[in-house]
């Protein structure tokens, strides 16, 4: 298959070629991710799982919030960092380590966590947010805003051997706090996750893949719906989500679609 377009090189036609064979993605679905804008918070097991992916993939900018520096406890999960790294602010060993993947994808990044003070700093120009982090109090930050800036949100968290991934659309699906109205107990006195890559990997490739069928309308996404898998039992599950009239994030829009 011979391919054409004055908007990309060769070297990026060859590139994405075998992308571009995809059915019902294409030349267009590679300008929708040219264009798009991603919005990353944490760019660790999880997040650095999606903004590798995304990078492969062609998303012309990235942004990744990640506070801290690298450690080597991090190391046995996170693709965008190395030895080398320890010791280095997060989000510099991650932009360094983005750009080597594709130089074309343009990266910024804050070297702080998501509260509720700075998400809109963060988050506020994006087409799409991408949720790796694992603290409860982060996620719902990002869903809040998600939902006020009506920008859709993929969403995903692990666990020892456990992964959890939905998508939100404003306005057409329920948001995070419909699924999790109240932090789960089990979550409230976590300081360190059990991990080893796979959880998170799988959790961050499948968040990636979300994002793609989103920004592009590739494919059908996780709408309403939540995937479940442990690792350990190799059980796997699809559980159907509902808006709750009474969300106190979402309850007031109209989801006339959820």
């Amino acid at each position: 298959m011979t391919l054409q377009a004055p908007d990309f090189t060769q070297f990026q036609l060859d590139r994405y070629s075998r992308q571009l064979r995809l059915e019902g993605f294409g030349i267009e679905g590679q300008r929708r991710l040219r264009d798009a804008h991603v919005a990353i918070s944490r760019g660790g097991g999880v997040g650095g799982t999606v903004a590798t992916h995304l990078a492969m993939a062609g998303v012309g900018r990235l942004t990744v919030a990640h506070g801290g520096e690298i450690v080597p406890e991090y190391l046995n999960r996170m693709l965008l960092a190395n030895p080398k790294d320890v010791g280095r602010p997060c989000v510099d060993a991650f932009a360094d380590s983005l750009q080597r993947i594709n130089p074309d994808v343009e990266v910024t990044t804050y070297p702080e966590y998501v509260t509720d003070d700075n998400v809109r700093r963060i988050v506020g120009d994006a087409d799409l947010i991408a949720d790796g982090a694992p603290l409860f109090e982060e996620r719902y930050a990002l869903n809040k805003a998600a939902v006020e800036l009506g920008i859709p949100l993929v969403s995903g968290a692990m666990y020892d051997t456990e992964g959890y991934i939905t998508t939100v659309r404003p306005g057409h699906t329920p948001c995070l706090s419909c699924i999790y109205p109240t932090k789960p107990p089990y979550w409230t006195n976590i300081k360190v996750f059990p991990a080893l890559s796979t959880a998170p990997g799988l959790v961050g490739t499948v968040m990636a893949m979300e994002v793609i069928k989103v920004l592009t309308g590739f494919a059908e996404p996780l709408d309403s719906q939540l995937m479940f898998f442990d690792l350990r039992t190799n059980m796997t599950r699809l559980l159907n989500v509902a808006r709750r009239p009474e969300c106190t994030v979402c309850g007031h829009l109209d989801n006339n679609d959820c």
